[in-house]
């Protein structure tokens, strides 16, 4: 007989498989989707119609009808929801036993153009947080069940791969949600092990969305963004500074003449002629109070049985928050231009073959202050508010002026003008960034059925460069006349330009090519047994140009710095299912790496699983419909990392010796010679980082409606590579050498909850949140012999947690200080930080410092939001925390009247700081001082703070207008919203946002509101 298999439009299906039931006759539908099959001379038959995205079908077929049947066939419900993407392919999800978390991509889908900043508590396992906003340097720092390594220089955060390609943290910061097919977290050694000595910190696989067949189909999503700083440090005003600073000085010494007199003052603090009396807010003259951000994206999707396509555009526009000057012909604020392209195309050759030809390019122009915006708010926090404007207006002498008058003090270079500084200078930079890639897959039929054979190619080529301009500002001060009249004194009038100059930045290419090949069986038996097979070969290379500015360069490193990083590897996975109920999976990594000597140049990294449904039990079909998902399983393996050291030491078993070092004169004629320099000592004994994780999961599903995951995770890393800390100087060595020496156990728990319900036609929510533990200690650190000092020893202390004095309190007076332990921190007095002598030894130095507070790195992160709708109109709220983390307020950055009483002061010292009328021992600040006081700036307890904080991440309303309005415009969906992130902050501390820890001085992380129009044709 002859027929033709056709979708829901009556387009030809290839490559279904078409089978008479009950025998082992059949075939496989044509391009067109036509097939041709024998059937038997008598009799009516039942035809068995199966194609991979499409319910399968039964169809009776009644004797003689024997030509021109046509079956329809409907696209299957399940789809990706039943598939999990895994290392190298897919595996049905309730097979899966290892620890991967699936996210929806659209839960990511936040008001910027930074995809890390939506990942803190919205995925269990991972800790993440933001320490900036400033535009294109905003990345979340991001580590799957945190950080159990310390190695010199190594890698510590997971490996990204985009469709299959290794890619960099600002890869994926930038890629567009809109484009995301899935996204998945691999977290624990067996999901991870086919990486081998790539998968020690985790993995993070993303891939983009792919072609349809289906008509075209167009969607439109753009927004406009206003963003706002979420936390300003907040500076006193200028009287108030005066003031202090008098103090500042009276207090350190009373001999000293006082930097403002009374009637200075008084004029300011009265309002006075700015010219005589300025009284400036840099923040007023430096930034704006909002910044506008565009993002626009435009992806077409569809095709036919031979051709599907996935195309894609997309724009974005991020401004900074930062003061253009109107006076100038450049734009001195933050501005970045990225657009990106994106075409995913699959080509179906034959039934069984399928090609995916993947182009990628993202190009961004930038343009930004000559240090960065950074500089611009710690800038604004270092110049003096009282002792000249920013700029003056013309006397009579500069009437035609074609330049800014930039104010100064009376003394040129003696005071800085955040202004100026600023303005005259700025950097463009343009980054680009061009990937293809083919893929081609064949499936076998007959006695091969399920065999699958997969290969892939991509070549990358990524670029940067950058340059700046600058023109060298006037300087001006107003001059003390007998008549009174305004004149300006130029400060610097030959110096000045009123040109631009030039300086070229860097020049970086980095080409990157990946090759593939793989091989797949994937086949049921019986209806009961699931075999999985996957064996994979893989190479790697990637070559980029040096960064000449990088102090190892200078050092004669750059030989071997300039040489291709490559990599080498072979993996493979059997997996194995039991009536839906029982699984078994074994995955093992094995690669090569060129950093170690031959005999430790290949590793070995396997991993086993095992999984029980037990909800799929006979003795649970009773209560299925209270526990519809109950399933356990264990994980165990090892997985290894071979990036511990810069690309700058690569090869530690080969020595590193610089011919052209330090020399000598020598002979009659006192010639000058090189003499040689020893940098690296050959070592044959250094090796992979391995880390041997043990996981356990429970899964629960309860009504249908309700799910829990949760995962206890243990990790010991062994063979981390350290600086030898304790060898003496008799050895005689030149160089200190590195070894695998460290050792560090990781563990926690995480908890994923979900409940989702349509309770009727027009209402549904959706409840879901996330909990993450993790912790690491050292278990093994070389360091020297503490015994006589045992808290000094950092075994058994925690990964990333600061050691530190403890401060007491501060001095009362000069008898406090004399009975109490001599500081050995130079000059200190009343109202100065007291610390705690340890070991009561009389003193304190070195050997007072204890581990204080918890990890620089937070051990809890969580987060927990719901969704609902009620007929066209849909509600979100997403609420995010951090937890068990602590930082360091920098009492050097914050110090106020130094660099020559410059030194802006924070409202926080001027309202509790210890004085001599006011002797708090527990204020914010001790005694004042116009300069750096060492024994306050140590590192110690008085400037630990908790970062512990919850927030409102973000909040989304939308409303969708209803189908029978736009369909006669030949419109699917139109959706309007507004939405917004970081909108409210709870937190003890409050001089800046805490997320920021230690780096709150920067530019702060962004408050967004956001309005968004969606439209799909």
């Amino acid at each position: 007989m002859t027929g033709r298999i056709v979708d829901e439009i009556g387009v030809g299906i290839i490559g279904a498989s078409v089978t008479i039931k009950g025998t082992n006759t059949g075939t496989n539908t044509d391009m067109a989707g036509k097939f041709q099959l024998s059937l038997p001379a008598t009799g009516d038959v039942v035809l068995l119609v199966t194609s991979v995205g499409y319910e399968p079908k039964e169809v009776p077929v009644l004797f003689p009808k024997t030509r021109g049947l046509e079956i329809g066939m409907k696209a299957s419900v399940k789809s990706e929801n039943d598939v999990v993407v895994v290392a190298y392919g897919k595996q049905k999800k309730e097979s899966v036993v290892s620890a991967i978390t699936t996210i929806t991509p659209s839960s990511l889908k936040v008001p910027s153009s930074n995809l890390t900043t939506a990942f803190a508590g919205r995925l269990a396992g991972v800790i993440a947080y933001q320490r900036s906003g400033e535009p294109g340097l905003d990345n979340a720092s991001f580590f799957i069940r945190g950080i159990t390594t310390f190695s010199t220089a190594g890698k510590i955060d997971p490996l990204i791969l985009i469709d299959g390609i290794e890619m960099s943290t600002n890869d994926l910061a930038r890629i567009n949600v809109d484009d995301i097919a899935s996204f998945s977290i691999m977290k624990d050694a067996n999901a991870a092990a086919l990486y081998g000595s790539r998968g020690a910190n985790g993995v993070i696989l993303v891939t983009t969305k792919e072609g349809r067949i289906d008509k075209l189909m167009i969607n439109v999503r753009a927004e406009q963004s206003s963003s706002y700083n979420s936390q300003l440090v907040q500076l006193a005003d200028p009287v108030t500074y005066m003031k202090l600073q008098n103090e500042a000085v009276r207090t350190r010494d009373p001999m000293l003449p006082l930097p403002y007199s009374q009637s200075k003052i008084l004029g300011t603090e009265q309002g006075g002629d700015p010219l005589q009396f300025p009284s400036v807010d840099w923040y007023h003259y430096l930034l704006n109070n909002k910044a506008t951000n565009r993002r626009v994206n435009l992806n077409i999707t569809g095709g036919g049985q031979s051709v599907q396509y996935y195309l894609a555009a997309n724009y974005q526009n991020d401004q900074g928050i930062l003061k253009e000057s109107k006076e100038n012909l450049f734009n001195n604020n933050i501005n970045i231009n990225r657009f990106q392209l994106r075409s995913n195309v699959t080509i179906k050759f034959t039934p069984s073959t399928t090609g995916i030809v993947r182009a990628y390019g993202s190009f961004d122009d930038g343009s930004g202050p000559y240090q960065g915006g950074a500089s611009v708010f710690k800038s604004a926090r270092n110049a003096n508010p009282a002792m000249f404007l920013p700029y003056y207006p013309a006397d009579s002498a500069n009437l035609y002026t074609n330049h800014i008058l930039f104010g100064s003090g009376p003394e040129l270079g003696a005071y800085d003008n955040p202004l100026a500084d600023v303005i005259s200078a700025y950097k463009q930079s343009k980054q680009s960034m061009m990937m293809m890639q083919l893929e081609m897959e064949h499936k076998f039929n007959g006695e091969l059925k399920g065999l699958s054979a997969r290969g892939i190619y991509n070549v990358m080529r990524k670029s940067y460069y950058d340059q700046y301009r600058a023109y060298s500002p006037f300087y001006y001060t107003p001059a003390t006349t007998s008549d009174g009249s305004y004149q300006l004194v130029a400060l610097n009038p030959n110096s000045g330009t009123e040109y631009l100059s030039y300086v070229p930045g860097g020049r970086v290419v980095d080409a990157i090519q990946y090759g593939e090949a793989r091989l797949g069986y994937n086949r049921t038996f019986n209806k009961v047994h699931d075999i999985n097979v996957t064996l994979v070969g893989t190479i790697r290379s990637a070559t980029g140009t040096l960064n000449t500015t990088d102090s190892a360069y200078k050092m004669g490193m750059e030989l071997q710095a300039s040489l291709p990083l490559r990599n080498l590897s072979t993996a493979g996975r059997v997996a194995y299912g039991y009536d839906s109920r029982y699984f078994f999976e074994f995955n093992f990594g094995y690669n090569g790496s060129e950093r170690f000597a031959p005999k430790d140049r290949w590793g070995f990294f396997p991993s086993v699983g095992a999984g029980w449904m037990v909800s799929n039990e006979d003795f649970m079909q009773n209560v299925k419909d209270v526990i519809s998902t109950l399933k356990l399983s264990a994980t165990y393996g090892k997985v290894g990392n071979d990036q511990i050291g810069s690309n700058y030491d690569r090869f530690f078993y080969l020595s590193q010796v610089n011919m052209n070092g330090a020399g000598y004169w020598f002979g009659y004629n006192r010639n000058y010679e090189n003499g040689i320099t020893i940098l690296r000592y050959a070592n044959d004994l250094v090796a992979w980082e391995v880390a041997k994780k043990t996981n356990l999961r429970l899964e629960l599903g309860l009504f249908h409606d309700f799910s829990l995951i949760t995962d206890f995770f243990q990790e010991n890393r062994t063979h981390i590579l350290q600086t030898r800390a304790d060898i003496p100087t008799s050895v005689g060595l030149r160089a200190i050498p590195q070894a695998n020496l460290g050792a560090a156990q990781g563990k926690g728990f995480e908890t994923e909850l979900k409940y989702q319900k349509n309770f009727k036609k027009d209402l549904w929510l959706l409840v879901n949140g996330t909990f993450t533990y993790a912790t690491a200690r050292f278990t093994n650190y070389d360091e020297p012999d503490y015994s006589d000092v045992p808290w000094k020893s950092h075994v058994g202390t925690k990964i990333s947690q600061p050691f530190g004095y403890i401060a007491e309190r501060l001095f009362i007076d000069d008898a406090d200080v004399k009975n109490s332990p001599l500081q050995n921190f130079g000059v200190y007095g009343a109202g100065d930080i007291k610390y705690k002598d340890i070991n009561n030894d009389g003193k304190i130095d070195a050997n007072d410092m204890v581990p204080i507070g918890y990890p620089t790195t937070p051990e809890i992160i969580y987060g927990a939001g719901f969704s609902v709708g009620y007929k066209s109109f849909d509600l979100s709220l997403f609420f995010q925390g951090s937890g068990r983390s602590s930082f360091f307020i920098s009492p050097g950055d914050i110090t106020p009247f130094i660099n020559n009483g410059q030194r802006g002061l924070l409202q926080y010292i001027a309202d509790d700081h210890w004085a001599e009328d006011n002797r708090n021992i527990n204020a914010f600040w001790p005694r004042l001082s116009t300069y750096a006081v060492s024994n306050n700036n140590q590192t110690s307890t008085w400037w630990l703070r908790d970062g512990s904080f919850v927030r409102l991440k973000s909040a989304e309303a939308g409303y969708t207008l209803p189908l029978r309005l736009t369909k006669k415009y030949h419109i699917n969906t139109l959706r309007f919203y507004v939405n917004g992130t970081n909108l409210l902050l709870w937190s003890k501390f409050k001089m800046w946002d805490p997320e920021m820890a230690g780096n709150g001085l920067g530019y702060p992380v962004q408050r967004v509101v956001n309005i968004g129009l969606n439209v799909s044709f």
